[in-house]
């Protein structure tokens, strides 16, 4: 049977987690009437330049456990998801059950994973890809779906040693290094390279390297296969890169900048773990010193702790600690409270939407334009806000 012209694949990793179910959900709200609220992509002057209908998105994708039904109903007890929308979405978790493919979990949690995907631990790293790529021709041909996109939605990897040198050479052939990779080579990179070999985008929300390092990013290049990335831009980081350059602009010296995060979801557990946490508290933590290179003197500091009462909302407390005209010391004080999850989904579509509309002008690699939706966007030192922002319009009204 032939694709479906006006089917388009959004094969998440992660699939059964809050943000994927959170997504699932939102597309058939949309299909129902719910405004699009969220999506960078639906404001004025952004809306009218031709993207992919959201309503044409299909879900399906990896996990290493879980059920998607007990997922939503966790959403509607932490009030992020309404009880009509999961009630009436039943039918599309079935059909999601039936079509998830086993993820590849990180050699130390063999233990917590349902067996099908622990046992892809016992495979060789190349065979692993294969079943991967395996997986996305699969969903291609039995949901009659004309493209899609692959969305790294793990939890927080652990941060792992320097790989060989071989991977940070653009040059480089990835799937030969893949071959005598070591066996904790994060998920992100099998993902990444399994997308890229079956020609479908590369979107990495997460702090996993992904497409960060230089043999995937020139892989994609040769390619022609969109690599967005890294670690979505939601919460604190996004009012960070947003209030600094006001601070920068109007020649106030930051002399302190401290954020506290309190986080209860599946991924505030995982940072509870230091090598989990590493990578997301070092994106957090770069911004600052990019858009105010003339503070030397700034202390900075962001930490993160895990508060399971507070489930999928997060809560960050900023202090920011100022100096003004004649030595005149000031400071601003913020209190950020949000669903993660609710936060987080429409920008997967968004992000979706930027990589399809970046293949189709055959931009392979890293896309610069989408700066603003990450804390670590790949190949970019630019983290304002605005600046992004500029950068983002300016390609997605490009004839």
């Amino acid at each position: 049977m032939s694709p479906d012209v006006n089917r388009t694949g959004l094969f998440l990793v992660g699939v059964r987690g809050a943000i994927g179910t959170t997504v699932l959900h939102g597309i058939e709200a949309i299909r129902g009437g719910m405004p699009k609220i969220g999506l960078v992509t639906e404001i004025d002057g952004l809306k009218d330049c031709g993207w992919v209908d959201v309503e044409s998105f299909a879900i399906t994708g990896w996990d290493v456990c879980g059920n998607a039904h007990d997922a939503a109903e966790n959403l509607v007890r932490t009030n992020v998801l309404p009880r009509d929308i999961v009630d009436m979405s039943g039918e599309v978790r079935d059909r999601l059950e039936m079509s998830i493919a086993p993820g590849v979990p990180e050699p130390e949690d063999e233990g917590g994973v349902d067996n099908k995907s622990a046992d892809l631990l016992a495979l060789p790293l190349i065979e692993v890809l294969a079943q991967l790529r395996d997986d996305i021709r699969n969903w291609k041909s039995s949901e009659r779906l004309r493209r899609g996109a692959v969305i790294y939605l793990a939890s927080a990897e652990r941060d792992r040693d320097m790989l060989p040198d071989g991977w940070y050479n653009s040059d480089a052939d990835p799937l030969e290094l893949l071959k005598t990779a070591p066996r904790d080579l994060s998920r992100s990179v099998l993902y990444a390279l399994a997308a890229i070999c079956e020609g479908v985008p590369f979107i990495n929300f997460t702090p996993a390297p992904g497409g960060d390092l230089p043999a995937i990013a020139g892989f994609a290049r040769r390619e022609g296969i969109p690599l967005l990335g890294n670690d979505g831009k939601t919460g604190e980081t996004l009012l960070k890169t947003a209030l600094a350059p006001m601070f920068r602009d109007r020649n106030l010296n930051v002399m302190a900048w401290e954020g506290y995060n309190m986080l209860g979801n599946k991924d505030g557990a995982a940072l509870e773990d230091p090598q989990r946490a590493k990578a997301k508290l070092r994106n957090k933590d770069v911004v600052l010193p990019s858009i105010l290179p003339n503070n030397p003197m700034m202390h900075s500091g962001v930490s993160i702790d895990f508060v399971p009462s507070l489930h999928d909302w997060k809560t960050a407390m900023d202090y920011i600690h100022f100096e003004g005209f004649l030595g005149a010391h000031m400071s601003l004080q913020f209190t950020w409270h949000g669903s993660d999850s609710a936060l987080a989904a429409p920008l997967i579509l968004d992000l979706a939407r930027i990589a399809l509309r970046a293949q189709d002008r055959n931009e392979g690699g890293p896309v610069h334009a989408a700066a603003a939706f990450f804390k670590s966007p790949l190949e970019m030192e630019e983290h304002d806000f605005h600046r992004q922002m500029t950068l983002f319009r300016d390609w997605a009204n490009r004839d």
